[in-house]
């Protein structure tokens, strides 16, 4: 490469990181860089901690039946592994009948997934149009 060019882009970068407003920003996109999966984890804490509190609720309740309908074992690592109660999960549909997006509000707020995603992946087409088909 040509020196000059090589000489005016060192200058040019000497510029840029010579600016404090830079400098603070790269310093800021670092530390979020570093701190993202704590800060996932507050904000998943913080919406566990409200589902807690909303427990007594049915509609939490049967968002939570739905999790262990679809993890049997309640090992996390193993949810899409172990089998699926699909019994269990039609007796929830009909429990869900009337009162879907609170419930799928629950288990979003709790699991970070929404609710139809979850039985997708549980369900076989059929199934999951039953299903579907019971909760509306």
């Amino acid at each position: 490469m040509n020196p000059l060019v090589i000489k005016t882009f060192l200058t040019g970068l000497k510029k840029v990181f010579s600016n404090k407003y830079v400098l603070l920003t790269i310093a800021a996109l670092f530390v979020l860089f570093l701190t993202r999966n704590k800060i996932k984890k507050i904000f998943i804490k913080r919406n566990e901690d409200k589902f807690d509190k909303e427990e007594t609720e049915d509609f939490n309740q049967i968002a939570q039946q739905y999790r262990s309908a679809s993890n049997p074992s309640g090992i996390e690592f193993l949810i899409d592994a172990d089998g699926t109660d699909e019994e269990a999960i039609e007796r929830l549909a009909y429990q869900t009948k009337g009162n879907f997006q609170q419930i799928a509000d629950g288990y979003n707020m709790k699991f970070d997934e929404t609710l139809t995603d979850r039985m997708r992946k549980e369900l076989d087409s059929d199934e999951f149009q039953q299903w579907y088909n019971i909760i509306l």
